[in-house]
């Protein structure tokens, strides 16, 4: 649907479903089947599942209704020869719900068909295993008593054979990559930058590793959030819409091998291992949409963002078939110790510190941007169980991957985008790694910025601020790296363990000069010179004399620097450079 309509949202009420139930309380099960056998089922709720006793079939546009005993509706519909179906319970079901059940028979990736696997079939015994475990190796973010060796491992392995059973991809679904944040003091601009490089690499190392011991290999399915969430964290949707273009264009050069974009990849991969989608890539509305079955919905607006018709368009959708609260979010939050409070405070907390800086709130009183931010929090909180219920729906069969923390006991499984070749750090100065153990704070690019110290080949996620207030303190000779899209910083620590060799030196030579100096007087006193010319190389002498202290008072002050890094610094090679440097010092202060 192409419209270049834009407005203004404005600060109304939160979201508004004026519905007793979405048709996602009434989907019990989605299926597909051949013309003798169910090929593939999953079940949302329980209900009868003898599809082939339906009668009364019923056609609508391009799909058909039949009664499956008195509780329950079947929908199905033929897509390449395979009957796709949804069982619903028996309602009365709207325009809009009509719509979205043909989404679904249409869209959904529900068919799964058994291809014949290789001769010898016993090489691939164990494969789901091995996946399983690779997973657990390569991009699993591990908690604090999480639950993956005691339930999630079965779990995730059950998925995986799902797909290995009938010699398939194995396919897992990540909604990530929204969009940069608003917060100019988290990143450095508004588009990938080295951050989704790395991440994107990652993935794709991890589905190749997979391709290596399973021919069919491995699909990571990327479903951008950003159109679900933009208006709430103060991103107009044209911006969204130019991030994920860009993220796409980075992966494709990326899988090409361009050493210009990166040179971590070097073969080139020659399917797809990672695909993309997005709210609007979901609906696939087109011009003929009545966009008057949603009117009922009012969305939650409280920042001035630039709303696009589509994408508000889509996220009414999103909310009128897939949003389950019912005020039920609401008394959650009102609970103590309620897991959900302690989402929503979670929530709460991070958007304060994302829009803090946004034009609207910064006029604001502390109370009134609080209020904000709790609203924004509720609002996100809502549509993200919405947007959850959606790819369920869309990718019924799928491993559930998230960037956000878990227990790991399943459906979902957190992971890291940016472990293997990322420390995350607070300063520039320590490079100290920092752990997280809460729902919200696994480091992401979209909300951190990319930093390179010296030449060493690990890099290091952090805000943008940090970086900047490094460098406006004068203390490195850092940039922006435009090329490689990241920040290029000296080390702190080699830059005053380089000075301090070089004090050193020059100490030494004063002293050295000082000596030969004075023994040149002595000479030129013993042969009677002139007294003019031995008055002029005492005083060159004395400025010798004056000029020790000052390196050796600029000498300790170094010192002084780096035995407050080595204080904090991790980094066991360095150390004993910066330790070995400071022994010189101490014997060239002993030996003065």
């Amino acid at each position: 649907m192409e419209s270049s309509l834009s407005l203004n949202s404005n600060a109304s009420s939160v979201t508004t479903v004026e519905r007793s139930q979405p048709l996602y309380n009434n989907i019990c099960m989605i299926y597909s089947r051949d013309e003798g056998s169910i090929l593939t089922q999953r079940l949302f709720q329980e209900c009868e599942t003898e599809i082939m006793q339906a009668k009364n079939k019923v056609e609508y546009d391009g799909f058909y209704r039949k009664d499956l005993g008195t509780d329950y509706y079947i929908w199905e519909k033929k897509r390449d020869k395979i009957w796709h179906g949804i069982v619903t319970k028996m309602s009365i079901f709207e325009k809009i719900d009509l719509w979205f059940i043909d989404l679904i028979l249409t869209s959904s990736k529900l068919a799964f068909e058994r291809a014949p696997a290789p001769a010898p079939s016993s090489m691939f015994e164990g494969v789901s295993t091995t996946i399983t475990d690779l997973f657990a190796e390569e991009l699993k973010h591990s908690v604090e008593n999480e639950k993956w060796e005691d339930i999630g491992k079965l779990r995730f392995h059950k998925s995986v054979e799902f797909f290995t059973s009938r010699w398939q991809p194995v396919e897992a679904v990540l909604p990530a990559f929204p969009c940069k944040s608003s917060n100019q003091e988290k990143v450095f601009g508004v588009m990938p930058d080295k951050g989704e490089e790395l991440a994107l690499t990652r993935l794709i190392h991890f589905a190749r590793k997979v391709k290596k011991i399973y021919p069919p290999g491995f699909i990571i399915w990327v479903v951008s959030d950003g159109h679900v969430f933009s208006d709430c964290i103060a991103v107009d949707d044209s911006r969204v819409n130019a991030y994920f273009s860009a993220l796409k264009q980075l992966y494709y050069r990326i899988i090409d091998g361009d050493d210009s974009v990166s040179d971590s990849v070097s073969d080139s991969v020659s399917d797809d291992c990672i695909r993309f989608c997005s709210l609007p890539e979901i609906f696939r509305l087109t011009k003929w949409f009545d966009c008057s079955m949603v009117d009922h919905i009012e969305l939650g607006h409280f920042l001035d963002t630039e709303i696009d018709p589509e994408s508000e368009l889509c996220r009414k959708i999103l909310m009128s078939s897939c949003d389950t609260d019912n005020g039920k979010l609401y008394m959650e939050v009102k609970t103590p110790s309620h897991p959900r409070l302690s989402l929503f405070r979670g929530f709460s907390k991070f958007m304060t510190e994302d829009l803090q800086f946004h034009p609207k709130v910064c006029k604001m009183t502390r109370k009134m941007f609080k209020k904000i931010t709790s609203k924004v929090a509720f609002e996100m909180i809502r549509r993200n169980d919405a947007y959850s219920n959606l790819v369920e729906l869309m990718f019924p069969f799928h491993l559930r991957f998230s960037i956000h923390a878990h227990n790991n006991s399943g459906p979902k499984f957190g992971i890291s985008l940016l472990r293997s070749q990322c420390r995350h750090i607070t300063s520039i100065k320590d490079h100290k790694e920092i752990r997280y153990a809460d729902l919200l704070h696994i480091p992401t690019p979209w909300h951190n910025s990319i930093v390179k110290i010296d030449d060493d080949e690990t890099y290091f996620v952090i805000k943008a601020k940090k970086v900047e207030e490094e460098l406006n303190k004068g203390s490195g000779y850092g940039h922006w790296d435009q090329k490689n899209l990241h920040y290029r910083m000296p080390d702190q620590l080699k830059i005053k363990t380089d000075a301090l060799k070089r004090l050193v030196k020059e100490e030494r030579l004063y002293k050295q000069e000082v000596r030969d100096h004075e023994q040149y007087v002595d000479r030129m006193k013993a042969n009677e010179a002139d007294d003019y010319e031995i008055k002029k190389q005492i005083e060159v002498l004395e400025e010798g004399y004056r000029m020790i202290p000052k390196v050796r008072e600029r000498i300790l002050e170094l010192k002084q620097q780096l035995n407050d890094l080595l204080i904090e610094f991790g980094g066991q090679e360095e150390v004993g450079e910066v330790k070995k440097v400071l022994a010189e010092v101490d014997e060239s202060k002993s030996k003065k």
